[in-house]
């Protein structure tokens, strides 16, 4: 019984965040895979996480340079922008699209 109250409260926490604009309905998708193989979203996650935070430091690390190079964040943002669109993760899909659109102002300015 209390493993199905726990089950209810994450589905109502993901509802939440679909309804937030955080999670898009890719992840909820994602979820219903879980039947089939129950590490499968643990494991994407996981991997997702992992993947963005390599990118993201290396973002940082590119923005801590003297000289910025635009282009090459952009590029770094389309790849965090690809993962979380895979993944459902919408409000970083956004943000990185944000990203990109200012860092391709910032190189046509140059």
């Amino acid at each position: 019984m209390a493993l199905s109250i726990v089950k209810g409260l994450l589905q109502h926490y993901v509802d939440s965040l679909v309804d937030e604009g955080v999670l898009n309905e890719q992840f909820s998708h994602i979820q219903t895979l879980r039947v089939e193989e129950p590490d499968f979203v643990e494991q994407l996650i996981n991997t997702y996480c992992m993947n963005v935070e390599a990118v993201l430091s290396e973002l940082t690390s590119c923005i801590n340079l003297s000289h910025v190079d635009y282009s090459q964040l952009a590029v770094l943002a389309r790849q965090v922008e690809d993962r979380s669109s895979g993944i459902g993760a919408e409000r970083v899909r956004l943000a990185c699209g944000d990203l990109i659109q200012a860092c391709d102002q910032m190189h046509t300015k140059k």
